[in-house]
């Protein structure tokens, strides 16, 4: 039998070491590892070391820990954020990302808890968010900026 923070590490090295692209693969390979675990168990784990899905050109999505994500060569800043565009519309602001990485900033922006977001719906590379009635654009990136530099970078 296993500790939690054992099987947390094991996870770790795992989804650094290896393209898994189903949690039904994870999960096996934990069995294999000696974590007798559930898949119910593993989908908590997963959601608290924040785990996400990225594009990978041979596998389709693959997992990936954002706060352990290395840079590729040639990469300016790390791949976490991954924002490409951001309009707002009205009470509505739709963040346009790296294919795979929606769901991991929206993630972090509920998170956050800012008081301008009323919440977020993400898919693959797309994130709509729900603003406080009133809100202007420059109130949005305002309380953006400090934790999402790119939203700044993109729109200079």
């Amino acid at each position: 039998m296993s500790t939690k923070s054992e099987r947390l590490q094991t996870i770790r090295k795992l989804i650094n070491t290896n393209k898994i692209h189903r949690q039904e693969e994870l999960l096996s390979l934990l069995v294999n590892r000696g974590h007798d675990t559930t898949q119910a168990t593993l989908s908590r784990d997963l959601r608290e070391l924040k785990v996400g899905k990225i594009h990978d050109a041979h596998y389709g999505s693959i997992y990936f820990i954002p706060d352990e994500v290395k840079l590729n060569d040639g990469d300016a800043k790390p791949p976490l954020q991954g924002i490409i565009s951001f309009e707002v519309s009205g009470q509505s602001a739709v963040l346009k990302t790296q294919a795979g990485f929606a769901n991991s900033v929206a993630v972090k922006i509920d998170e956050k808890g800012y008081p301008i977001v009323l919440g977020t719906i993400a898919g693959n590379d797309t994130i709509l968010m729900m603003i406080k009635e009133g809100i202007e654009k420059q109130k949005v990136l305002d309380e953006l900026g400090p934790d999402f530099p790119e939203l700044l970078e993109i729109l200079i």
